[in-house]
Formats: C-alpha cells, structure tokens, sequence
C-alpha cells in the first residue's frame, strides 16, 4: 500500500506540469488487487509550441523512472500531434506490471468528445 501512495503522490506531483504542456485529466481509475492497478487517461488540448513544451518537460524535478516516462510520452504525443496536424491527442496510461502508455490521436477535422472510449475502456457484467 504505502507503494501505491507513492505512485500516486508522484503521479499527483507531475499534474502540474503536464498541464502546462496542455494535458488535463480525463480519467483516474484504480483497480485493487494484487498488484493495484491504475489508469490515467490523459487529453491534450491544441497544438503547443514544441520548444516551450520542452522547456517546460526540461525543467521537470528528476522524480523517478514514473514521472520522467509519463512526461516523456507527453511530450512525444505532443511532438506527433503538431507534426501530423491531429487535434486532440489522449495518453492512456497503464499503471502494472509491466506499465504501459498507450496513445490515441483524433483527426483535427472530427470534434472529440470526452466520452471517447475504446473496446477496452468497457467493462461488462456476464450473468448466467
């Protein structure tokens, strides 16, 4: 558990910074078990000046392996969302064993919705 609060105040210590490179939390959903755990969804809004976007990611406090991939798959996601011209870009993050991000970019011309979901965002109930 204290693991976990790690992870979390970590995660919650990098919010403001990615912010400021243009992502907002979408989603934060934590499954118990064993090992806990977690997924942030992740939306940027427009386009953003690559070099203040990684200005801003430079100066991120050297916070571990966690951060420093969370911020580095934003700026990535940044970098492809300017050069193709997309709108908006989601960053699902996969917080396991092993981790994972994936990325999700939706054409400029279509109007996103946060209520856009993938087959694996869905969660079904089997009864007999």
């Amino acid at each position: 558990m204290a693991e976990f609060n790690s992870f979390t105040q970590q995660v919650g210590d990098a919010l403001p910074l990615l912010e400021q490179i243009g992502y907002e939390v979408t989603t934060f959903k934590v499954t118990w078990g064993l090992p806990p755990k977690a997924r942030l969804r992740l939306k940027s809004s427009g386009n953003a000046d690559p070099q203040k976007v990684s200005a801003i990611a430079a100066k991120a406090p050297n916070s571990g392996v966690l951060v420093s991939a969370l911020i580095s798959s934003a700026v990535t996601a940044k970098r492809i969302q300017n050069s193709m011209k997309l709108g908006t870009a989601f960053l699902d993050v996969d917080f396991a064993l092993p981790p994972r991000v994936n990325m999700k970019f939706v054409n400029s011309k279509d109007t996103p919705t946060d209520n856009l979901r993938d087959l694996d965002d869905l969660e079904f109930a089997c009864k007999n």
